[in-house]
């Protein structure tokens, strides 16, 4: 059995039952530890007022983290997370048939879907897509029209290593020089477990470093594998304030303001 077999067929229910566990322990953490306080008296407030303070609450984290580093939030929240994983993860092509096999509403993304590049959509399995000698390049015709010389699984993805890799130095002189508390040796795990990830799927995508059946299977199945430890940790990280905490705060702090009437 190769990597990609054991990944496919035995490392999948393992990772969705160990995620589940570990959602449901960070979940009840938040229900069964939070401090309770007595709750203000509900104050009439109009539906604009309640829309704007749901944008200010997430608009004023943005603002904040852009004040206290604008390179750090460029590298993080830009080319990490929203120009790259996010739109790589949840619209490549690749990942969006996945998506739909496991849960088949999904499919009703796939014309958003995002090409593996600007030149070619194809969803080659056995050998890479080689244009015919004297052959032009014609860009691929999607409906983000124009866009797609950007959002492209190959620009996408190339952003995304170029964020983690620089969030991975950037972390190095918290931890072992300015020895900083919050930056955590699981944050580095977390990390190259992405990077990893980002590497081995752009490399199985192009069938690097070589176009046979056997390299393509094993970089596949390294990128399976790789996302499925990320997952499966992904509860015990700091990738879990991302995914649900931030936004449960976020929202959490617009219904404080709601109850007030601020």
């Amino acid at each position: 059995m190769g990597l990609y077999e054991f990944a496919v067929y035995d490392m999948f229910v393992p990772t969705i039952a160990i995620f589940a566990f570990g959602i449901v322990y960070r979940l009840s953490r938040y229900v069964f530890l939070y401090k309770r306080t007595a709750q203000p008296v509900w104050r009439r407030t109009s539906i604009f007022r309640k829309i704007y303070l749901l944008i200010d609450a997430f608009l004023h984290a943005i603002v904040g983290a852009i004040k206290r580093s604008k390179v750090t939030f460029v590298s993080g929240i830009f080319l990490l997370h929203f120009f790259g994983v996010i739109p790589v993860l949840f619209l490549l092509s690749h990942h969006v048939a996945w998506w739909s096999y496991y849960f088949p509403p999904y499919g009703i993304l796939k014309p958003l879907a995002i090409p593996t590049s600007a030149t070619s959509s194809t969803l080659t399995v056995t050998a890479p897509f080689t244009p015919v000698t004297g052959m032009s390049y014609s860009f691929v015709n999607t409906v983000w029209g124009p866009l797609t010389v950007i959002l492209n699984g190959d620009v996408l993805a190339i952003l995304a290593i170029i964020g983690t890799t620089f969030k991975l130095l950037e972390k190095i002189p918290g931890k072992f020089k300015e020895k900083l508390a919050r930056v955590r040796l699981g944050d580095f795990v977390a990390l190259l477990l992405l990077l990893a990830i980002l590497i081995s799927g752009y490399m199985a995508t192009h069938h690097l470093p070589s176009g046979d059946i056997e390299t393509y299977k094993f970089m596949l199945g390294l990128h399976i594998f790789t996302a499925e430890i990320l997952v499966l940790l992904l509860p015990f990280t700091k990738f879990f304030h991302f995914v649900f905490s931030f936004w449960y705060g976020k929202l959490h702090e617009a219904y404080d303001l709601w109850r007030r009437g601020l």
